[in-house]
């Protein structure tokens, strides 16, 4: 199986996220939480932690098991703070992290530009730090998934939003 793809097969159902494992049986496996199950194929995936020692969370707008980040880079709390890379979907990879740099760069330049823009924008950033992009996916309610993303949702509300500051930034230079 891909590993880019798991994401998806949990978010599915189709892999089970189980606790712990206690032991291996001939035919599956015992949990440490006293579950029991026969199993043809394990996948151990030990997934991490978001941990940022340099920052404290109360600027990442932490709740929960993430920051409530809007798009998964902008806090709400500073305008001029981003997180790059916090953001996993399947299939993803380098082209939605490029998308993430290509959008925090658009701000910093209608910061720059057009303060007033860059306000409305920040406005919207802290009305919707909250909202996940599941595109529909009932995502586990799991620490390691607390950041994920549905791909194509992602990048089509990634690509709207540097329109819609590529049209500001229009609006600033045709005045």
């Amino acid at each position: 199986m891909n590993p880019a793809s798991q994401p998806h097969h949990i978010g599915h159902g189709d892999i089970k996220v189980r606790p712990d494992i206690r032991r291996l049986t001939p035919s599956g496996a015992d949990f440490v939480d006293g579950q029991q199950a026969d199993y043809d194929l394990i996948l151990q995936a030990t997934g991490y932690q978001l941990h940022y020692p340099f920052i404290a969370a109360e600027h990442l707008n932490w709740h929960g098991h993430a920051p409530q980040l809007y798009l998964n880079i902008f806090s709400p709390r500073h305008a001029n703070l981003f997180v790059m890379g916090m953001v996993e979907a399947s299939g993803l990879g380098w082209q939605g992290r490029d998308e993430q740099a290509q959008l925090v760069a658009a701000v910093i330049r209608l910061q720059q530009d057009n303060p007033s823009a860059a306000q409305s924008f920040f406005d919207k950033v802290q009305q919707h730090a909250n909202q996940r992009i599941d595109g529909g996916m009932n995502y586990l309610q799991l620490e390691r998934m607390a950041y994920y993303v549905h791909k194509e949702s992602y990048l089509k509300a990634l690509a709207t939003e540097r329109q819609a500051l590529a049209s500001m930034a229009d609006n600033r230079s045709n005045r």
